[in-house]
């Protein structure tokens, strides 16, 4: 008789016979096909595994035995995922619950990984990428940042002649012109090369050609690059746009060639020191004249090369710097015009690593936040499948008394979970076009390149690899602890309606770990968050509602006083619009990533030096009131002080200059040299943030404004900035129709660009946090629920015992709190030992910060009272004659 006729026979009449009964009939059939085999000769063992074919009506001969001892691999495998899919069908809340909670997980971090392979891991538009550097030239007699001081014009000529590590090198700066059209004008944001640029930097024009040394000849130099952006915007994507020409700042420029979409640089996030534009649409020749040329001693230009194969930066830099050795005594006047001064230096640095160093730690931050949601979500469903191998133990007992070994069992349960696994890749890269379009609208603007992620072929590879981890990390411990059958406990369970499931230790340990993880997660979180809020309660120094914008003027305005003039008209003009209250003009305004340095000599002040620098600006008389900066002491400047011997000052000079007297009357003069004249201060106004609102302010100095050729607005208006704008446009065409008016905005957004990076990494470690939190207490709902539903019985003696319903909770609720408190504990050690690399990411908070790591606990310690108390509900209100029945 086969043996699933007698399994059948069995089985029906169960609710008959007990379990020992059905043990011992299958043992004697067993014990007898064996006892007839070893009479034979055979081994015990031999005898045992040759009886259970046997017994299934399977002979060694036949070719049915052959495929059940050894079937094709691809028949095997066919055939476990013919009944993983089965077992799905028939469990389908299981497997929507299981699926949901990996596709979560799977598709935020693919989301998240798009982002770092987009500005982190994928080559920059460039040929070999990682060969090119930024030279610099750094002088520890002056005191700026390194990155400030790139090669002069002669050392630069010098070192391209006699070094060893360059195969190429090239001079670039940025620009802004006045493309003006037909009806307006636009700002065009551009960038003037010499002819080595597109060669160093391996770049190939989509169609036409790029600049040459012949283009930056003088007479030779009106042609121009375009971006495809501004081929498709000004010039409709026109055929023949080699053919046109363009009207920049009144001069006529030839079109010879646009560049790929992906051609940008430089960008701000391209450059050192933080300083540029979004992007750059347009490339000019870059003229040096010979007097240019043999400049040793103003460094005008950024300075781009491209390393030799095989040699190192370190070697380029040691290599550079004996170049600089012998040409440092050539130097006769240093950046600020103070006198001789040597000691200049080699710096390199890598054109990535300056990209995205300021962005590499809060990506990796991100990726390694969003992974704690995935391992969060991958020990959920490994709780599920625990407790559904616990429901599946007499059909897995079955599978064992068949003959399937160990190593069967783990692959059929693994084959179940890839098949999960597989299901909820499919549908997290669904969520993954869905969360990456949302990260993509919470782009703080200076994170480079991150518009360009996408769902690519790389990301796509790795989402296959995350199914299989996440495979392994959920199905690997389900599958092994349900292979551990004892196929006696099983087969005496039979005919019972009880359960028998292994211990509860591995899912305890599956929670524990959660915790763990949500504890770091909320306390990173947390931190970010009261920086970000002290941040924001920072004052600036100005009126945040102030409108402003750029203009910049052309050559025909370089004469004596004309700069002047347009802006003094220009700001009349302004004042005149309805609504508008007062207009001011500054040559650097707060918050837009310009700096202006100049010397400082201040009278009777003993610690004087000749390369003292201090922040300076030129500003018009009303622009402290049109900013509303709060006046201290003193008077703002008046239409009589354009001569330039008065000067306003802040707080911080006060601060540093004058910290026990009133500075009012004092002088200083921008040097050591005697000849200098001498400026007297008649107003000290209150700190402006001039960087951020997490840079402390440093000392400034005010001067009237001269003549200018490009500054920035501020007008202070009762009507709403859409308002005001078309009438600020008007008057600036009513004298000029060929200027443009550029970066429009209020002081509130300027504000809002500056701490946007922050805010995106505070909301998004805030929502994974609280992600996280909300699946450890799902999971810890599952897992007190589960053993609630196993208790019956012994919760239901209980109570009939004489146990209160208080009781009964409090005992569910102490059983979830035990674990939730060994997370905390391990958690918190965690945290403290991680939360270090947060450190540069903070403000105003240490990386201790107490308030913080008490608010988290606590948070997860009340949250988890109100998972536990809903299946501690149930459990109290378990009818014990109901629950003794039903055992």
């Amino acid at each position: 008789m086969e043996l699933r006729v007698i399994f059948a026979r069995l089985f029906s009449r169960s609710h008959r016979r007990s379990a020992n009964d059905i043990e011992d009939e299958l043992a004697t059939h067993l014990d007898m096909a064996a006892a007839d085999l070893r009479a034979q000769g055979m081994s015990e063992e031999e005898a045992t595994r040759e009886a259970r074919i046997r017994f299934g009506g399977i002979t060694q001969n036949s070719e049915a035995y052959r495929r059940q001892a050894r079937p094709p691999f691809a028949d095997s495998i066919a055939s476990d995922l013919r009944y993983a899919t089965r077992q799905l069908r028939l469990n389908p809340g299981f497997a929507i619950v299981a699926v949901l909670t990996l596709a979560l997980g799977i598709g935020a971090t693919t989301a998240i990984y798009s982002l770092v392979q987009a500005v982190l891991l994928r080559s920059l538009p460039y040929g070999h990428a990682e060969r090119l550097v930024y030279l610099y030239t750094p002088n520890p007699h002056i005191p700026l940042p390194p990155e400030v001081l790139a090669p002069s014009n002669a050392d630069f000529r010098d070192i391209r002649q006699t070094n060893h590590s360059f195969s190429d090198m090239t001079q670039f700066s940025q620009a802004t012109f006045n493309l003006s059209t037909a009806t307006a004008a636009a700002r065009i944001d551009a960038a003037k090369v010499d002819g080595r640029f597109f060669p160093t930097m391996e770049l190939l024009p989509q169609f036409g050609r790029a600049i040459t040394a012949d283009d930056a000849q003088p007479g030779h130099d009106h042609v121009a690059v375009i971006s495809q952006s501004l081929w498709h915007s000004y010039f409709r994507n026109a055929g023949d746009v080699l053919t046109r020409t363009m009207q920049l700042d009144g001069n006529t420029y030839r079109i010879i060639g646009v560049m790929p979409p992906e051609v940008q640089f430089p960008t701000i996030s391209d450059l050192p020191y933080g300083s540029g534009s979004a992007r750059t649409d347009l490339w000019l020749p870059l003229v040096i004249t010979a007097k240019d040329a043999a400049d040793r001693d103003n460094p005008n230009y950024y300075a781009v090369a491209r390393l030799k194969p095989g040699v190192s930066i370190g070697q380029a830099q040691a290599d550079m710097a004996l170049i600089m050795q012998r040409l440092d005594r050539l130097h006769t006047v240093d950046v600020v015009g103070n006198g001789s001064t040597h000691g200049w230096g080699a710096l390199i640095e890598s054109v990535r690593d300056t990209a995205v160093g300021p962005v590499r730690s809060l990506l990796w931050l991100l990726l390694g936040a969003v992974c704690c949601v995935l391992l969060i979500a991958c020990g959920n469903t490994a709780n599920l499948l625990l407790a559904r191998a616990a429901a599946r133990s007499h059909e897995l007992s079955v599978r064992a008394a068949l003959g399937a070994g160990r190593l069967r069992v783990i692959r059929q349960l693994l084959t179940e979970s890839l098949l999960l696994s597989s299901i909820a890749g499919a549908a997290g890269i669904a969520l993954a076009w869905i969360f990456l379009h949302l990260l993509l609208r919470l782009d703080p603007g200076n994170i480079p390149r991150l518009q360009q992620a996408s769902l690519n072929g790389w990301v796509l590879l790795f989402v296959i690899g995350l199914v299989l981890v996440t495979c392994l990390l959920f199905g690997a411990l389900p599958a092994i602890s349900a292979s551990r059958i004892d196929l006696t406990a099983s087969l005496k369970s039979m005919g019972t309606r009880g359960i028998v499931a292994p211990r509860d230790r591995g899912r305890n340990l599956l929670i524990t770990g959660e915790i763990v993880l949500v504890t770091v997660l909320l306390a990173s979180a947390g931190l970010l968050l009261r920086s970000y809020v002290k941040v924001s309660a920072v004052h600036p120094g100005f009126s945040s509602s102030t409108i402003t914008f750029g203009v910049t003027l052309d050559s025909r305005y370089a004469g004596r006083g004309q700069g002047r003039a347009f802006f003094q008209r220009f700001l009349e003009r302004i004042e005149h619009i309805p609504g508008v209250r007062s207009a001011g003009a500054v040559t650097v305004l707060p918050f837009s990533n310009a700096h202006s340095m100049t010397t400082l000599w201040v009278e009777g002040y003993r610690d004087n030096s000749k390369e003292a620098l201090i922040d300076g600006a030129g500003v018009t008389p009303h622009y402290f009131s049109t900013m509303q900066t709060p006046l201290i002491s003193g008077r703002f400047f008046t239409s009589a002080d354009r001569d330039g011997g008065h000067v306003v000052v802040n707080q911080s000079f006060v601060r540093k200059y004058f910290p026990d007297q009133s500075p009012l009357g004092k002088r200083l003069r921008g040097g050591a040299d005697p000849k200098l004249p001498w400026q007297t201060i008649i107003g000290v106004v209150a700190d402006v943030r001039n960087e951020s609102l997490d840079q402390p302010p440093v000392p400034q100095i005010y001067t009237p404004i001269d003549n200018i050729q490009s500054a920035s607005i501020a007008v202070r208006s009762s009507m709403p900035p859409d308002a005001i704008i078309p009438a600020l446009r008007a008057s600036v065409r009513s004298i000029d129709s060929s200027i443009a008016l550029v970066d429009i905005r209020t002081m509130q957004q300027a504000i809002a660009t500056s701490t946007a990076r922050r805010r995106f990494q505070t909301s998004l470690l805030t929502i994974f946090a609280g992600t996280a939190l909300l699946l450890a207490l799902v999971g810890l709902y599952g897992l007190l629920a589960y053993s609630v539903r196993r208790r019956v019985a012994e919760i239901g003696v209980r109570i009939a015992l004489g146990a209160s319903r208080s009781r009964v909770i409090a005992m569910v609720v102490r059983q979830g709190l035990q674990l939730v408190l060994a997370g905390l504990i391990i958690g918190i050690a965690v945290a403290f030992a991680g939360v270090r690399f947060l450190a540069g990411m903070l403000y105003g908070v240490r990386p201790y910060d107490p308030w913080t790591f008490l608010a988290a606990p606590l948070l997860t310690i009340l949250a988890a009272i109100v998972a536990c108390c809903v299946p501690a509900w149930h459990a109290a209100h378990i009818e014990p004659m109901r629950a003794l029945r039903a055992e």
